[in-house]
């Protein structure tokens, strides 16, 4: 059995997003925040269509990690599918209906993060 630490950065959000590519996820964005991060190196944030649309994504990560002998892979929020989160460790992955994405804006935030930007800073350049 392999775990989330067995394999790399890079091979982790690969199986990632070819799990979210399979399961028609729209407007994959990728930020390495390992910089300014401690828990964790990538993140990846998508959208899906509905609930289950979301829901059924994560289901789908997950099994699909396990085919790769991934296992203790963390998820929340698959009941109401809205917003799920898979931690795979060194990648977390976001998936969310538009009203979520929108709402909370991770993509700015992981982009500021990244970016190495202050709270000012970050506000400013928006």
């Amino acid at each position: 059995m392999y775990s989330p630490k067995d394999y790399s950065t890079a091979e982790l959000k690969a199986l990632c997003l070819t799990s979210l590519d399979s399961s028609k996820a729209l407007d994959v964005v990728c930020i390495d925040v390992h910089e300014h991060s401690s828990i964790t190196d990538e993140m990846i944030i998508t959208t899906g269509t509905s609930n289950r649309h979301v829901s059924a994504m994560a289901e789908r990560l997950v099994e699909y990690l396990a085919k790769h002998d991934i296992h203790g892979v963390q998820t929340s929020g698959e009941q109401e599918g809205k917003w799920v989160i898979v931690d795979v460790g060194r990648v977390i992955v976001h998936l969310m209906q538009e009203s979520e994405r929108e709402r909370y804006q991770l993509d700015n935030l992981y982009k500021c993060m990244a970016a190495g930007l202050t709270e000012d800073e970050a506000f400013a350049a928006s």
